[in-house]
């Protein structure tokens, strides 16, 4: 968030075109017990405004003044009026101070405080009056006993007509003074961990971030250090998306830069209290010849289709712009703009076709050297209209109808010896037409066959079958076969269709072969029996 500052507020059209000269001051009193140096710093001033030269007084006071190996130290920094002087007046001008400090004694490198944005209202030749703002900076892990910091130089950066600004005040003489000192001792206690997924990255993409040991319910702030853990940077992570968790667990993405330099760095996230690195091998991703597009999804389609333009190897952190054209390469729609990421890929960027003529989308990577453009075959389908169709299927019945109504074995002459004769069950008939998903069983039972004098008879039993049933073409399900062997007054299975859960139906035939076996002695004549075949 920024912070304010309240001066004189004129503001002339004059001023509208000419660049701020941001340089550092400010007239409030250092903190009591803080120490103050006052080097002599060279300020070169953006936009070619000229370099100025002259006196700083630079206080720093840390917080607190012990800290162990890892932890995080607030220093307040507070400015005396600079050299660098306002060219112009404006008002609301969004500056970030920041400061480096040497260390020396019990830790060597450098540090750098980062104040929060603030606004700023300057007045023409007087120095921008930066109040005393605060950052934190982490101990190094190899830091023992009194660490000294002395000032090297303080840079303020600017935001003015969407572009930002660097004034940089190097000291010159004076350096040598310590601004401030810390005592470091091993405080003990367990220091937090950090992981950052694969050891490589390309700029402009997300690394995966994850820790624990952190602060409980903390909030996690990364920067980029440089390998001896000095100059870390949170702006060289252009988001983060981070957590730690009731047991100080740490999880989330942090976004390099696409400004990022390559080289060997260092990931640290701080909680407020201690801070945990990793290292990170940053670079530019560099594509090898030509780009890879896929089609488009969908690559045909009507009027008003949204399709997806997604390709790889391409410049990476770039622009790219998609436009509708005709099979003589002319524009038929409006462009869209979209980044590439940063390992070189377009992800799933939608364009919509929205005229008759459109033959494909083409794709223009803009900061490539001569704009190469790619064209992607897109078809323009006709126009279509949809109507719904309906109809009801009212549940048939179960039903059998049986190809004769009479089985007949032939004639046999007694000789004292029991004979088999053989025989067809008339073909059965049996359709489902219910639409269900109900089975169905075909049995049969059987009485004795009996002489014309009504005395005599063949028992039931002397009569089996062999059962052998079938499922016509287009049927829901397989019927199965009953088993063969004697007939009698109790059922036996001809045939059957066992409901499993899906829709049955069909139409299934059902035959057997029939055998008779006589008696050895019996009364001559003609027996008749009754089949009875059930359909339940």
């Amino acid at each position: 968030m920024s912070q304010r500052t309240t001066r004189r507020r004129t503001v002339s059209a004059a001023t509208a075109c000419t660049l701020l000269v941001a340089g550092l001051a400010t007239a409030l009193a250092p903190s009591a017990g803080a120490d103050t140096v006052t080097p002599t710093v060279h300020c070169t001033l953006p936009a070619g405004q000229g370099e100025s030269e002259g006196p700083q007084d630079v206080t720093v006071e840390l917080t607190p003044a012990t800290a162990a190996p890892g932890e995080q130290v607030t220093a307040k920094v507070t400015l005396g009026p600079g050299p660098a002087k306002s060219t112009v007046t404006l008002d609301d001008v969004p500056t970030t101070p920041t400061i480096d400090l040497a260390m020396r004694g019990g830790a060597t490198g450098t540090v750098t405080v980062s104040g929060p944005e603030m606004l700023l209202d300057v007045m023409t030749g007087e120095s921008p009056p930066i109040p005393p703002y605060e950052g934190k900076f982490t101990v190094p892990a190899g830091a023992a006993g009194q660490v000294q910091f002395t000032v090297v130089q303080m840079v303020s950066h600017t935001k003015l007509f969407g572009s930002t600004f660097q004034t940089v005040c190097a000291v010159v003489s004076g350096g040598d003074q310590a601004v401030a000192r810390l005592t470091v001792e091993d405080g003990g206690g367990e220091q937090p961990t950090l992981g950052v997924g694969s050891p490589n990255a390309y700029t402009g993409t997300e690394a995966t971030l994850t820790g624990a040991k952190f602060v409980p319910n903390a909030t996690p702030v990364a920067a980029l250090c440089l390998t001896d853990g000095t100059g870390c940077n949170e702006r060289l992570f252009s988001s983060t998306n981070l957590a730690i968790d009731g047991a100080g667990n740490l999880s989330g993405t942090a976004k390099l830069a696409a400004a990022v330099p390559d080289g060997d760095y260092l990931v640290q996230v701080a909680d407020g209290a201690k801070s945990a690195t990793a290292p990170l091998h940053v670079s530019t991703f560099v594509p090898s010849g030509d780009p890879i597009w896929d089609a488009l999804a969908p690559a045909s389609g009507p009027v008003g289709t949204v399709v997806q333009v997604s390709g790889s190897n391409l410049p990476p952190n770039s622009p790219i712009r998609l436009n509708g054209v005709n099979a003589q390469g002319g524009l038929e729609s409006g462009s869209k703009n979209f980044t590439t990421t940063g390992d070189g890929r377009l992800v799933a960027a939608p364009y919509t076709v929205s005229t008759p003529n459109t033959a494909g989308v083409r794709a223009t990577l803009l900061n490539a050297p001569g704009a190469p453009k790619y064209v992607l075959p897109f078809s323009v389908a006709a126009a279509q209209g949809t109507q719904e169709v309906q109809v009801s299927l009212a549940p048939g019945s179960l039903s059998m109808a049986q190809a004769g109504n009479g089985i007949d074995f032939g004639t046999a002459t007694l000789n004292g010896e029991a004979q088999t004769l053989n025989g067809s069950l008339s073909q059965v008939t049996v359709v489902d037409a219910r639409g269900g998903n109900l089975g169905w069983s075909l049995t049969g039972t059987m009485t004795d066959l009996a002489a014309a004098n009504g005395t005599e008879r063949i028992p039931a039993e002397n009569i089996s079958w062999t059962p052998s049933c079938a499922a016509t073409p287009g049927s829901l399900n397989e019927i199965a076969n009953g088993t063969a062997g004697p007939l009698g007054s109790a059922a036996s299975m001809l045939c059957a269709v066992t409901a499993d859960g899906h829709t049955t139906g069909g139409k299934f035939t059902a035959d057997a072969q029939m055998a008779l076996t006589t008696p050895e002695f019996a009364a001559a004549g003609a027996y008749t029996g009754t089949l009875t075949l059930t359909l339940v």
